[in-house]
């Protein structure tokens, strides 16, 4: 098995391809404003895409009004995370975590910043050495903001 990581950006297709389909229009039609402060990053496994996720460098056009907050932390050099991606018949191989530490390890003074609106994935983001540092008071729509420095 040959696990490898890689810069997409060029070749979105393939990502967006593998992502689930209620994901694909806050993505896919908004890839040309966003390729500009995005890159994609694939883990494959021979020639196959297994995780894959994006890395914004400033705001998307689409936050959240919690998430457009939290700006100021692109001016404090963190990278955004986002839209990070398993196939389903893939789960439960750790890939996911996999794919945050190529990530990190390309540049381990880098920073990183994300956030989640769904509970079960504070254990996933934990695990992986993101900090909790903020929970929005949004009772209805709950998100939370995770650090990685």
């Amino acid at each position: 098995m040959n696990i490898h990581f890689s810069n997409a950006t060029k070749n979105p297709e393939q990502f967006f391809n593998m992502l689930p389909d209620d994901w694909k229009p806050f993505i896919v039609p908004y890839w040309d404003s966003y390729k500009d402060v995005a890159k994609i990053y694939v883990l494959k496994e021979d020639d196959e895409i297994v995780a894959g996720g994006l890395v914004f460098t400033k705001s998307l056009p689409d936050m959240s009004d919690f998430e457009r907050s939290l700006q100021h932390l692109f001016s404090e050099g963190y990278l955004y995370i986002g839209f990070i991606w398993v196939p389903l018949n893939k789960r439960n191989r750790q890939l996911a975590s996999q794919w945050l530490t190529l990530l990190k390890n390309q540049d381990p003074t880098q920073k990183y910043w994300l956030t989640i609106e769904e509970e079960w994935l504070k254990h996933f983001y934990e695990k992986n050495d993101f900090k909790l540092i903020k929970e929005s008071n949004n009772a209805v729509d709950k998100e939370w903001l995770y650090t990685y420095s």
